[in-house]
């Protein structure tokens, strides 16, 4: 979500190597394009949530997209609000990301230790504790 927002994949212009897994770890979050929806950002962020059981299931993502499809597409059906968010503003912000599509640069100089393949890396006992508690019953 936060390539398709900036057109530049995530942690680019970063090394890719355990410093930045850490980061990760710790909280950090790609970045998004200028003017991307908040509703847009809080999705993608509900998604790399630290906790597995804080992301929304297929079922729910489902849901939020058909709700914006709806939305921008004017139809009649369905709820006029869900999600915290009322369809004619989820189709204004669209609306508005649509004129500056555009006008996103593509063009970047990645970082040459940027890799977006699939490795593995040997943390040792470096790796943070998790930043949510599970309750047990």
């Amino acid at each position: 979500m936060a390539e398709l927002s900036s057109g530049k994949p995530p942690f680019y212009n970063k090394k890719h190597d355990l410093s930045l897994t850490l980061a990760i770890c710790n909280g950090l979050r790609p970045e998004f394009g200028k003017g991307t929806p908040e509703f847009y950002k809080k999705l993608a962020y509900k998604c790399m949530d630290a906790n597995p059981n804080e992301r929304p299931t297929t079922k729910e993502l489902r849901n939020i997209f058909d709700f914006w499809d709806v939305s921008i597409g004017g139809s009649s059906y369905g709820k006029v609000e869900k999600f915290g968010y009322k369809r004619k503003e989820i189709k204004a912000a669209f609306e508005e990301v649509d004129k500056k599509i555009p006008n996103i640069s593509t063009s970047y100089e990645k970082n040459s230790d940027a890799v977006y393949t699939s490795r593995a890396f040997i943390f040792g006992n470096v790796l943070p504790k998790p930043h949510y508690y599970f309750i047990c019953q």
